[in-house]
Parts: C-alpha cells; sequence; structure tokens
C-alpha cells in the first residue's frame, strides 16, 4: 500500500476545505454578491476566519484559470483603468488595474497596486501576453501618462537605429507604430470636483485606423464606456471596492484574492443583459441567447456554473 490520497477533488477550492461543497459555493456566491465576510459568514453559519480561507483559496484557483485559458484572444480594441481602494487604512492606497476588451465585455487583465508606471506596465505587459496579434488593435485610455509613455514599447515593433558614424555606442531600441495600432487618449477636464470638459487625443497612430475601430464597435467618438462601467460593476460584486463601507480589506492577500475571484466569476458565471443575441428560432418564449463575455469573446459555448467552474481542476482548461 502506497498510502497516498486520490480524490477527484483534488486540485480544486474543495480538497481539505474542512466543510460541504455546498458551504464553499455559498461563500463564493456571497461575496462575489458584495457581502463581506463577517455577512457572509452569518448567511451561511460559518466564522469569518473560515470565509476568508475560503477567498484565499478560490482566488488563487480563479487566477490558475485565467493564466490557462485568457490566451490567444483575438480583439481589435482594448480599454484600460484603474479603482482606488485601499487596504487596511485609507492612507495605504491601492489601485486596481484592468484591461476589457470592449467588444464582449471580457476582462483580459487586472493587476493591484499603486499607481505608477511600474503598475502600468505590468497590466499592458502581461495584456499583450494574451492576445493574438497585439500590434492590430486600438487602446483606449484615461489621460494618465504612464500610458503614452509604454505604449510604443508594449505594442510597437522595436528596431535599432542606424549608428551615425564608426565609433561610439549604437543608439538604444527605437519603437516603431504599425498602422494597424493606435492609442487614443480620453482627457477629463475638472473644475474641483465636476468634469467641465472631455477631449481627446491620439497620442499614436492614425485618424483612419481609429475611425475603423469606431465604427465596428458602433462608437460615434472614443471613450472608455466599457471599462468605466465595469468599474460599478466590480464594485458591486467586490465588498473591498465598495465606497463608504466597513467591508474593506484588511490584509493584501484577501484584496488580491478576492479581485482574482471576482474576475472570474464575471468573466464565465455572469450573464450580461447587452451581451445577449438574438435566436434565429425561438425556442417556446424564449427570444434570446444569455452570454457571458467568455461566450461572447469564444472562449466557451455554455454559462459555467459555479460549482462547475469551481470543480474545473488546475491545469485542465475550461476552453470549448
Amino acid at each position: 500500500m502506497c498510502s497516498a490520497e486520490f480524490s477527484e477533488l483534488k486540485g480544486t477550492p474543495y480538497w481539505n476545505a474542512r466543510c460541504s461543497q455546498d458551504t464553499v459555493d455559498a461563500v463564493v456566491e456571497h461575496v462575489t454578491h458584495g457581502n463581506s465576510f463577517v455577512t457572509t459568514g452569518h448567511l451561511v453559519g460559518c466564522h469569518r476566519t473560515t470565509v476568508a480561507r475560503i477567498v484565499r483559496v478560490a482566488g488563487s484557483h480563479a487566477r490558475h484559470l485565467h493564466d490557462l485559458n485568457a490566451r490567444d484572444l483575438q480583439v481589435t480594441s482594448i480599454q484600460a483603468d484603474e479603482r482606488y481602494g485601499f487596504v487596511g487604512r485609507k492612507k495605504e492606497a491601492v489601485w486596481d488595474a484592468t484591461v476589457i476588451d470592449p467588444s464582449s465585455k471580457f476582462l483580459i487583465q487586472g493587476e493591484i497596486g499603486e499607481r505608477t508606471a511600474a503598475l502600468t506596465q505590468s497590466l499592458l505587459m502581461h495584456a499583450r501576453a494574451r492576445l493574438t496579434d497585439p500590434h492590430g488593435l486600438v487602446l483606449f485610455t484615461d489621460g494618465f501618462l504612464s500610458y503614452q509613455t509604454l505604449f510604443p514599447e508594449v505594442f510597437g515593433r522595436p528596431y535599432r537605429p542606424a549608428r551615425q558614424g564608426s565609433r561610439g555606442r549604437f543608439p538604444k531600441t527605437a519603437y516603431r507604430i504599425p498602422r494597424s495600432a493606435a492609442h487614443v487618449r480620453i482627457i477629463k477636464e475638472y473644475s474641483g470636483k465636476r468634469v467641465v470638459n472631455v477631449r481627446t487625443e491620439i497620442a499614436a497612430g492614425t485618424q483612419v485606423r481609429v475611425n475603423e475601430e469606431l465604427q465596428r464597435l458602433g462608437y460615434h467618438k472614443p471613450n472608455t464606456s466599457a471599462v468605466e462601467r465595469q468599474n460599478a460593476t466590480a464594485r458591486r460584486m467586490n465588498p473591498h471596492l465598495a465606497r463608504k463601507s466597513l467591508a474593506f480589506a484588511r490584509l493584501r492577500i484577501h484584496r488580491e484574492s478576492l479581485a482574482h475571484l471576482v474576475q472570474g466569476i464575471y468573466n464565465w458565471c455572469r450573464v450580461q443583459r447587452g451581451l445577449r443575441s438574438k435566436l434565429d428560432v425561438p425556442k417556446g418564449r424564449q427570444l434570446y441567447l444569455q452570454r457571458t463575455p467568455s461566450m461572447t469573446i469564444g472562449l466557451t459555448d455554455h454559462v459555467w456554473k459555479v460549482r462547475d467552474w469551481l470543480s474545473q481542476p488546475q491545469g485542465v482548461s475550461c476552453r470549448a
């Protein structure tokens, strides 16, 4: 006898959870509907430390599934933005940076940290690695200058300029923006806390490429409406992001774990009214096919239930 344990739950949040699968499902459902750890514990019938442990394990599981499945994405535009928050106390500001596909509403990448150029670089580089053609997209952002600085390096094509003469160092690597790529900044001007003007600026690329993408998206002018709307959804789903709430994250690991968990549930398990498609042949009274972002972008062909999604072992793809 080898004395080894074998279970179909190994590699899932249910493995050694020390509680039933129904309890794990209930905890995940409640915390991703905006309930705090304490409130979730009262509703489910367990201690808040149990809720925190389940969130940590499920968040790690969600991150691994996202890394495995969110690859070779075929998108022609992305939108990026950051959400303000904090950990422990308000003086410790932490930002949730997000990249979303405005067409399918699929969350491509999320990063957490201080709002610096390093956070922006990590966000864009990881998002770039998930795309099939990173040189053929339009990036829509706000006026944060780090996006403009990093766009050529991340989405451009590197080349080495010719050296002038035969002595001295070679010039630094430069980046050429392809005709199929562009970067548009949507800059808001404020008077106090009120927006008084919004102007757009093409930081890289051509107006022709931008107009082509706007027509494909059905937009009349450049905007970041998809990621701004997702910010509101994230604050509703994630209790750590709720404004004027006592449910903020005390520990950094809980903040990161819940962010990964919310991202996974949003992409795979939550249908959106704006993504539904009309059926060619109605099924009784059903006229529309309800879709999730992962269905719209082509990663799966059905809405995943929370139990099925959590039961997916690490290393096994969810893609159809």
